[in-house]
This record gives structure tokens, sequence and C-alpha cells, in this order.
């Protein structure tokens, strides 16, 4: 797998979307997910006590693992939206073509792309530990329960393996780079919502193992006071739908690109 993640780094690292959009979730999300933590944490500010007194203190330990995992949430749909280019691209300039004609399978070449999905996973990942960490350790009073919640962290690799998971199968099914953008960004952000919200208004807790929902509620969002809480499922059983998601996902990627025509 590392060799293939060399080769496509030898195809990103010139790329200048690459570096805008993946640039902009590196420096964006921790700015935004401090900056959040320090007004909250203010102590004089009007009102803020007594929503304090109802929301509690996300950015503390244990809960600011919740916290930095949510905010990272956010940000992700830029790297699923840079996945989707970097897949319709070889399309669009014939690159996937070429690595198989030069002698690449198939697979290898899906192989690769998997390469660069798990990459994004562990940076991201790794970006949600160092900020949880880092503003935990400034706000924090004491360092008791540091490691208290730490599997927040964990969730949110989960939950963006299936954000691209879905950006995989979207980019591969459709091809086109606009059409691809705009399909994906309208289920992550729209459809995917009034989905579960319709549901839930209907005290079903089926809208809980949507595609995305499954891994959404697995980290919740943690300014919502727990009396609003609708779910009762529990995280083992999201964990696992969204296992199936992801091997689904994988199964529908390689099926339909081992037949498609690659003059495409």
């Amino acid at each position: 797998m590392i060799k293939f993640f060399k080769i496509e780094w030898l195809k990103i690292r010139s790329y200048r979307a690459f570096w805008v959009l993946f640039g902009a979730f590196i420096v964006m999300y921790p700015l935004a997910f401090y900056f959040s933590a320090s007004k909250y944490m203010e102590k004089r500010v009007d009102g803020m006590q007594e929503i304090k007194a109802i929301l509690g203190t996300p950015f503390v330990f244990p809960k600011v693992w919740h916290s930095s995992a949510w905010f990272g949430g956010l940000f992700f749909v830029m790297i699923g939206m840079l996945f989707i280019l970097l897949i319709t691209n070889e399309v669009q300039y014939r690159t996937h073509r070429q690595n198989i004609i030069d002698g690449w399978s198939r697979f290898d070449f899906l192989k690769a792309k998997m390469s660069v999905l798990i990459f994004f996973v562990l940076v991201s990942t790794v970006l949600m530990f160092i900020c949880g960490l880092s503003v935990g350790l400034i706000f924090s009073p004491n360092t008791d329960h540091l490691t208290e919640g730490i599997y927040f962290i964990g969730y949110f690799a989960l939950m963006a393996t299936v954000y691209l998971m879905v950006a995989f199968m979207v980019g591969i099914l459709i091809k086109r780079t606009g059409l691809s953008i705009i399909i994906y960004f309208a289920f992550v952000c729209i459809v995917d919502n009034i989905l579960w919200l319709v549901l839930t208004l209907k005290d079903s807790q089926v809208g809980y193992y949507m595609l995305l929902e499954s891994v959404d509620s697995l980290v919740p969002n943690p300014f919502k006071p727990k009396l609003l809480e609708r779910r009762t499922v529990s995280d083992l059983s999201l964990i696992a739908a969204a296992g199936c998601y992801i091997l689904l996902f994988a199964y529908i990627i390689t099926n339909y690109f081992k037949k498609s025509d690659l003059k495409t």
C-alpha cells in the first residue's frame, strides 16, 4: 500500500487544489476550535454562566475529545470534496488508463486511491487528537480525566472513513467533477439531514442507522443538552452499521470499476 501512496503523492504534490483544500482544513479547523473554546471559556461574558450551567464544559477534559471530533466533522466535508477532485481528475486527464497501460491492474488503481483515503483519515485523526489535547491542557483545571472520552477520536476516524468512502463511490460512479461534488455536498449537507429529521420526528430510531447518520450519531453536537437527545440505540450497533456500509461501498466501487469502460 505504501508504494502505491508514493506514486499517488507524485501526482498530487504539485496539484494546487490539493494544497488549497487540504491546507484550509489543516489551518481552519484548529483556529475555529481554539477560538470557540477561548470565547466559551471566557469568564466575563454576559449570560455565559447560565449557558455553561446548561451545556456544561465541552472544552475541558474529558469532554474536549468529543468537542474536538465534532468540530473536525464540520470541516471534513472539504476533504471529501478534495478526494472527489483527485478521483475525477484521473478520468479527465486519462491517467487511470495510463496507469493500467503501464502495468497496473484495475485493482491496483483502486488500492492506490485507498492509500490516499487512509492518508487523509490518519492525518485528520492525528490533528483531532493534537487539537483536543492542546485545548484540553490549556483550559482544564487538571488532567485527572485526560484519557476519559478519548474514544471519540476513534469515532471520528470511523466517521472520516465513511464520508470518504461515499466520496470515493460518487467520484467513481459519476466521474464528472462538478456534478460529483454537487451530489456529494447535497447528500452530506442536505438530503441526509432531511431524511433523518423526518424519521426522528416520527419517534423512530431507524434514522440513526442511515448512511451518514450512523457515524454522525457517534459524535453528536456537544452543545446539545442531554434532555434533547432522542437516540436510544447503542454505539456498538452504530459502529456495526458503519462497518457494513464501508464493506458495501468497497464492493460497489470494486465491482463497478472492474466492469467500467476506461475510455469515459
